[in-house]
């Protein structure tokens, strides 16, 4: 699990642990970690905010994307804990991402929902 939820953090930040950033005692996982309690979209890949918020930060503060976004990076942080008995299990991460992709989807009129789905159109079973 620690594995996966490595790979789903440098997949939202577009850093890898092995960054020069981290340093000094900070990881990829303490760095999202803080973000994610800050609520700041400042660790997420610049590229992709910009793709969510359509290069319009007013659009952020009640943007369904990033809340999914944030739920994916909680799934990571779950699956990525220092300690291994408290990390997630397999079939909680995927119960969880799952739960963000349908609501993304459920709650998006039409056009949102196609356009969403050409980003989501991961198949998780």
């Amino acid at each position: 699990m620690y594995s996966f939820g490595i790979v789903l953090l440098e997949l939202f930040s577009g850093k890898s642990p092995t960054d020069e950033c981290f340093s000094g005692g900070i990881s990829i996982r303490r760095w999202m970690h803080s973000a994610l309690k800050e609520k700041t979209v400042e660790a997420i890949d610049p590229e992709l905010v910009s793709l969510i918020l359509h290069d319009d930060p007013s659009e952020g503060p009640n943007n369904l994307q990033l809340y999914c976004v944030d739920a994916i990076v909680g799934v990571a942080i779950s699956c990525t804990s220092d300690n291994p008995d408290e990390r997630i299990g397999i079939r909680d991460a995927v119960s969880q991402l799952k739960a963000s992709r349908d609501s993304l989807l459920n709650h998006s009129d039409r056009t949102s929902a196609a356009h969403a789905n050409s980003y989501l159109n991961v198949s998780i079973k």
